[in-house]
């Protein structure tokens, strides 16, 4: 996964590894909306709901946001206009003590409901 990092692409890694990034839909952590993110390490990364924070060599690396509990049929309306509205992982660059705080609007079209949901993330980089 360090190599992604070189791509021209931050969705490098979705595309590599989406297994890694998509939550399961039997999944019943995943039963109300939310967002949860990561920070791309050289180390294991976890998703945490809400907020992630993470330390490593990287002058800068990747945050990744997830919509969890979303419909099967939706769009996403996310703050960064980076993120592709029919995905439910964005990732952004982030760099050492500048957080990155995403938000989203969840629009289900199915039924025409919608939930909005956030997440915040704090990177710190050391030598």
């Amino acid at each position: 996964a360090t190599d992604a990092l070189n791509s021209e692409s931050p969705e490098y890694l979705l595309e590599l590894f989406p297994e890694m990034y998509e939550p399961s839909a039997n999944d019943e952590q995943f039963a109300s909306g939310g967002m949860s993110c990561l920070i791309e390490t050289l180390g294991f990364d976890i998703y945490e709901a809400n907020a992630c924070f993470a330390e490593s060599p990287r002058p800068s690396t990747l945050a990744f946001f997830r919509i969890d509990g979303a419909p099967s049929n939706f769009r996403v309306l996310w703050s960064d206009s980076r993120c592709n509205p029919n995905r439910k992982v964005c990732s952004v660059p982030i760099s050492p003590l500048r957080p990155v705080t995403m938000s989203a609007t969840v629009l289900n079209l199915s039924n025409n409901t919608f939930f909005t949901a956030s997440a915040t993330a704090h990177y710190e980089g050391f030598e």
